[in-house]
């Protein structure tokens, strides 16, 4: 059953700003109870059990001709909507979608199991995060390898400096000797003087 959208747009935004809903598969599956209406996109992998539930709890079900972020802008939503169950109506006027009864999202092969079974398919936006992550990660840890070798590059520096400025300080072996013989010969040159004053006196 086809719905206006302008009214479907109008009366959405009234219960997202008045009334009370939940949106998601998950939630809309574990909230389906006592639900008043149950909005899905046609793009969306939308699972069979929820439409069956909303079937055998005899919940007006409507079917969005579009993906999941017009359905999320038609709800006053800023993300993406695949389904939104209204819980309570507030000031919105559902009257229009009480026969409404969207039950069915053909689906074949593989995509109807994920679906049933409420297994996500592989989005290739979730690879493309983890391949980002994963290049993050590397970037860190090449920057973290380039700093330690950098660390231990101005650490081998500074010892060597420091290594440089100690064998400066040490007096070289030809320094030592000569002063050494300096000594020797001051010593001699005092003693000599000694035996010259003792002959004077003598």
């Amino acid at each position: 059953m086809s719905a206006s959208v302008v009214d479907l747009e109008k009366q959405l935004k009234a219960v997202t700003k008045t009334g009370k809903y939940v949106v998601g598969r998950k939630e809309v599956l574990n909230g389906l109870k006592g639900s008043k209406l149950v909005v899905w996109s046609a793009s969306a992998n939308v699972p069979p059990r929820i439409l069956d539930e909303c079937r055998n709890l005899q919940v007006p079900a409507v079917r969005f001709d579009g993906n999941p972020i017009e359905l999320g802008k038609t709800c006053g939503i800023p993300y993406k909507v695949s389904v939104i169950a209204v819980k309570s109506a507030g000031d919105a006027s559902l009257g229009t979608f009480e026969k409404s009864e969207d039950y069915e999202n053909p689906k074949s092969g593989f995509q109807r199991q994920q679906a049933a079974q409420l297994i996500p398919p592989v989005k290739t936006q979730e690879k493309e995060e983890k391949q980002e992550a994963k290049q993050k990660d590397n970037s860190r840890a090449t920057k973290k390898k380039k700093e330690d070798v950098k660390s231990e590059s101005r650490k081998s520096s500074r010892a060597k400096k420091e290594q440089e400025v100690k064998e400066k300080a040490k007096p070289s072996r030809k320094a030592k000797k000569e002063n050494k013989a300096e000594e020797e010969e001051e010593e001699a040159e005092a003693e000599a003087e000694e035996d010259t004053d003792e002959e004077e006196e003598d």
